[in-house]
């Protein structure tokens, strides 16, 4: 008998979701594990859940919930294979790995029986981590200027609606760029690093140990950058995003950890 640690966020989604915990208890029977359940709440410690070992850590939740279980086990070191039950209303690392949005049976049984692929996580600023991207700029103030409620609504589309908006009238930023020793300056609109995409561009892979910059620049052209570090700096203290998640800093210092987490997914990169 296998074991799974499911940790599950009781109040991510919508009313829709209601039945997922009597279907992830069916699903993991079905494919003989046993499990130990969570119900995640504020200020809580993971630590005491990751004492025994796992077959699979189940998460389902919202990025937000992603994001907690990837720090803990990232400064933990803890390869134990991660299970993405997308549940919330970007889903972000769902969508950049092609696991299913609204079949919870489907993208369970896929993460209890496909082989663990290892990723790269980008460590920034020393204490946050994130998968697919950092970003200052346009960004940042499209993660923060779109509604909750048309979230909730409408899901990733929110985000296209408010970047029709607005995107225009934002204004370019100065910046100072380091990648690795290479320094470069730049008036910019928006500064994006990937570790991961969701579109299929062959060059940004998230387990080749490199950060893939694109610059929109002031007068609308794009430049790319390769590095394993990057450092953006500007004049005041801005906001950044990193993997949807606001935070604000004059530095941002962004470093990849090969091969640092394991996560069940079936797309090839």
């Amino acid at each position: 008998m296998k074991h799974a640690l499911v940790i599950y966020n009781p109040v991510s989604g919508s009313k829709k979701w209601r039945d997922v915990p009597a279907l992830i208890q069916e699903t993991l029977s079905k494919h003989d594990f046993d499990w130990t359940w969570y119900d995640t709440k504020l200020q809580q410690n993971l630590e005491p859940l990751f004492t025994s070992t796992y077959d699979r850590v189940v998460v389902s939740g919202g990025d937000g919930t992603v994001a907690e279980v990837v720090k803990f086990m990232v400064e933990h070191k803890v390869k134990m294979p991660l299970v993405v039950l997308p549940q919330g209303s970007g889903n972000l690392l769902a969508r950049a790995l092609s696991i299913p949005l609204l079949q919870p049976r489907r993208a369970l049984t896929l993460g209890l029986t496909e082989k663990p692929q290892s990723l790269d996580v980008m460590r920034v600023n020393k204490h946050y981590y994130g998968l697919i991207a950092v970003g200052r700029g346009y960004d940042t103030f499209l993660m923060q200027e779109t509604p909750r409620t048309l979230k909730r609504r409408l899901g990733f589309l929110a985000y296209f609606w408010t970047f029709i908006k607005t995107f225009l009238f934002y204004r370019s930023k100065p910046y100072k760029l380091t990648f690795d020793k290479v320094r470069a300056q730049v008036l910019a609109k928006t500064i994006m690093v990937f570790n991961l995409l969701p579109v299929p561009l062959t060059s940004i892979r998230p387990n080749d140990g490199l950060l893939n910059t694109l610059v929109l620049t002031s007068r609308g052209w794009v430049q790319s950058f390769t590095s394993k570090s990057v450092v953006i700096k500007s004049k005041k203290e801005l906001k950044f995003e990193v993997d949807g998640d606001v935070h604000r800093s004059k530095v941002i210092s962004i470093e990849v950890l090969p091969k640092a987490l394991s996560v069940v997914f079936k797309k090839q990169f």
